[in-house]
């Protein structure tokens, strides 16, 4: 019986430890923050939280963020959380100072961390692919195998449905923990048969994979927060503050539609083609790339699988014009959202050219070709990524073809974007399909 006490001591010792260890262990306020001149901000590489494209950083939380802490004079500091299971545990140790991952507000994390006012409502849908046995109904994935993120709300919401509906449904999860837009790719490629998602996340997705279903809610809607510890009041109080005043503001509503309805603001303004050329803006395309030495027809191709000639289109993350140029990159090449066609087809020359002369160490010139269509796609930095993968793998870090661009393949999987070879994290984007396209269009053209 001595022995029986004494190792039950030794457990509550130990069960006290560990809750002392994730619990509030640091006591870091606004006035520390303020002092350190800086907001550290946890977050995941996604399309709503985090990511770099186009050499630009963004994501919906991220974008928030940003704005709050220069309102505060502060400097933000981001670092990437692979694991979900480190965000609770990073931010009461004073890693970091707020969670931006699309958290839902959970009564039952609410003894660890407290939540900021809600910036976002949204509710979980099925994600499955299109088909004539679509699942209408939530009753309707009795018995039917789900991947979701462990620990997540997805999974708290299948095991509660599973009692709703009376009968088992098969949650499983992935080895690597793979965030949820990894999982949502499974789904569009046919790699697992259904995850569960924020419907904002998911809007994002199907733009990506037309082949997704996302209809069926399997929630009622819910409140997006970001995460902060229970010992920062004023912290919480001033986001709180800047949260409230922020989403009743005209720049939240372009942030709204720059991620989640920018295919609704692209207005279109025709033009007309006159026969025998390939666009209204032939002469221009000509006249611009004859200055840089280039075929006009590369710098053409690439304005059609843009935007189809399109000078007022608008995309993801605020991208526009015939180019589509990202905002923090078109003003450097003399293009802003109203600028006249002339204007931004010589600023997509100058753009093409400037990324053209980051690849001269590759030595083929349709490779070198290859590779500067890629960046101008996805950012420099991914394809860098992949070049450093396949050098590492032990392919040609200097041919495209059947070389980086299967590293490229790789980069939306997480053993390959969170290798130490890699530096932009994740990328979901299809470069490889618009290398493909572009230079398939120019080949035909020629």
């Amino acid at each position: 019986m001595r022995l029986t006490w004494t190792t039950l001591l030794i457990a509550l010792v130990l069960v006290s430890c560990g809750d002392k260890h994730h619990g509030p262990a640091v006591k870091i306020d606004l006035k520390e923050i303020q002092k350190k001149g800086k907001l550290t901000v946890l977050t995941e590489n996604s399309s709503l939280s985090f990511f770099e494209y186009r050499g630009k950083r963004l994501g919906f939380e991220y974008e928030i963020m940003d704005t709050f802490c220069k309102s505060m004079g502060l400097k933000m500091e981001v670092k990437v959380i692979s694991n979900t299971n480190d965000f609770q545990k990073f931010l009461n140790n004073g890693e970091g100072d707020v969670i931006a991952s699309n958290l839902v507000v959970s009564l039952a994390d609410q003894r660890k961390m407290t939540y900021s006012t809600p910036y976002y409502y949204t509710h979980q849908v099925l994600v499955q692919r299109t088909g004539d046995s679509l699942i209408k109904e939530p009753a309707q994935i009795a018995n039917q195998t789900v991947y979701v993120r462990s620990h997540s709300p997805f999974s708290r919401r299948l095991t509660d449905l599973q009692e709703e509906i009376g009968s088992r449904i098969q949650i499983r999860y992935k080895k690597d923990d793979p965030i949820t837009e990894d999982l949502i790719d499974m789904v569009a490629t046919n790699v697992i048969p259904f995850t569960v998602a924020h419907e904002n996340l998911a809007r994002i997705c199907k733009e990506m994979h037309p082949n997704l279903n996302i209809e069926t809610r399997m929630s009622f809607q819910q409140k997006i927060a970001f995460g902060l510890r229970l010992n920062s009041p004023e912290l919480k109080k001033k986001l709180d503050d800047f949260i409230e005043s922020y989403c009743a503001s005209p720049a939240y509503k372009d942030l709204k539609k720059r991620y989640f309805d920018y295919l609704d603001v692209a207005p279109v303004e025709f033009y007309i083609t006159k026969k025998g050329h390939l666009s209204p803006f032939d002469d221009v395309f000509k006249s611009v790339a004859k200055k840089y030495g280039w075929d006009w027809k590369v710098l053409a191709a690439i304005a059609f699988k843009e935007s189809r000639f399109n000078p007022n289109a608008r995309g993801f993350g605020g991208a526009y014009g015939m180019m589509q140029f990202m905002p923090n990159t078109g003003p450097s090449c003399g293009v802003f959202p109203g600028s006249p066609p002339d204007v931004q087809i010589a600023g997509g020359m100058k753009l093409l050219n400037r990324t053209f002369s980051r690849w001269k160490a590759v030595p083929d010139p349709e490779q070198r070709l290859k590779f500067t269509l890629a960046s101008y796609n996805a950012g420099p930095c991914h394809i860098e990524d992949a070049q450093n993968l396949a050098r590492a793998t032990g392919l040609n870090p200097l041919i495209w073809d059947g070389n980086v661009e299967e590293m490229v393949r790789h980069l939306d999987e997480p053993k390959y974007y969170r290798s130490e070879h890699v530096r932009c994290g994740a990328y979901r984007g299809h470069a490889v399909s618009y290398v493909k396209k572009v230079f398939a269009i120019y080949t035909a053209w020629k």
